[in-house]
């Protein structure tokens, strides 16, 4: 019989959970709302009930399921489990030992890492990093997140810090970011970012599409749907997005020499509109060696890469033991 992990994706709003060969089928799910003011206890209880339900649905003996991965926003200590930082909205989880809280209540054995680690590594073993050794994986959405890996690795850092890429500045004299830093990528691509341009723009009498719609409903979704059927406004400002992630990336590229970069989250539904404007400012950019190799492509799993990508996690260590 083929193996089996429990794999979770913890998010703000929801936790879902599901049992995954090791081929990346997935046999049963369950999901639950997160929560998350309701304080860490309160989510693990949850992440614990989707649990058992998603292994009940799966109807596999105890010996088939060869571990658990967790996703989580938040840095985390990868080798202990450790939360180093609080997650977005979910009260005292800094501190937590996530792993050993995992191990006590599923009685598996537990790999925990932050969700964009995750991600990336579900686009590297199941999706659109297949066959890459370097890659570099982006997440635009409410923000931006990154990962990076290499060599067959993901590259944490030494305070598991590394790949937050929504944090290279790009601007100097930009606006300040959430993180304390100034003209931050994040500033420019994020989807409220395009949103609030878009905004801007239809403030000064630009005309668009996107001024039939209200201000405060405005996403970048929208935007991109205005792009795609030929909104001048949308497209000029997709292209100015991806001129902004691309001057950071070719500082990336230059720095990294990545064979791939994967852009994934909401954002990047945007498509073309966005990405070639990307490879177009790299290309122009960074140095012809290192972009000999490069491929800049969408990316492949979309919203399965959290939860495939925790299978992944528990699949990946156990080959190293």
């Amino acid at each position: 019989m083929p193996n089996h992990a429990l794999a979770i994706d913890l998010g703000g709003t929801k936790i879902a959970v599901a049992v995954v060969r090791e081929d990346g089928t997935i046999i049963a799910h369950a999901t639950r709302p997160t929560e998350a003011m309701k304080g860490g206890d309160w989510v693990l209880n949850r992440v614990k009930e989707a649990a058992l339900e998603a292994l009940d649905a799966s109807s596999l003996p105890p010996h088939a399921l060869v571990g658990v991965g967790l996703g989580t926003p938040g840095v985390v200590d990868a080798t202990t489990g450790t939360m180093l930082s609080e997650a977005v909205n979910i009260p005292d989880w800094k501190g937590r030992n996530l792993k050993a809280e995992l191990e006590r209540v599923l009685h598996l054995p537990a790999f925990v890492d932050n969700d964009a680690n995750v991600a990336a590594l579900g686009e590297w073993v199941f999706g659109a990093g297949k066959g890459a050794h370097h890659l570099v994986y982006l997440t635009i959405g409410t923000g931006v997140g990154g990962a990076i890996i290499l060599n067959g690795t993901i590259w944490r850092g030494a305070n598991f810090s590394a790949g937050e890429l929504g944090h290279v500045p790009v601007n100097p004299d930009g606006p300040r970011c959430g993180c304390g830093g100034y003209g931050c990528v994040e500033m420019f691509v994020s989807g409220p970012a395009i949103a609030q341009r878009a905004k801007e723009f239809i403030q000064r009498g630009v005309k668009s599409v996107l001024a039939d719609i209200s201000p405060d409903e405005l996403t970048a979704e929208q935007v991109a749907v205005a792009a795609q059927r030929g909104d001048a406004l949308a497209q000029f400002l997709l292209a100015e997005a991806g001129k902004f992630l691309g001057v950071a990336l070719s500082g990336v590229v230059n720095l990294l020499n990545p064979e791939r970069i994967i852009v994934g989250g909401g954002v990047a539904q945007a498509g073309e509109w966005l990405l070639e404007p990307v490879r177009w400012e790299v290309r122009r950019r960074a140095l012809p060696t290192a972009t000999e190799k490069l491929q800049i492509v969408p990316a492949a799993l979309g919203t399965k890469a959290g939860i495939l990508g925790a299978a992944a996690l528990v699949f990946h260590a156990l080959e190293k033991v």
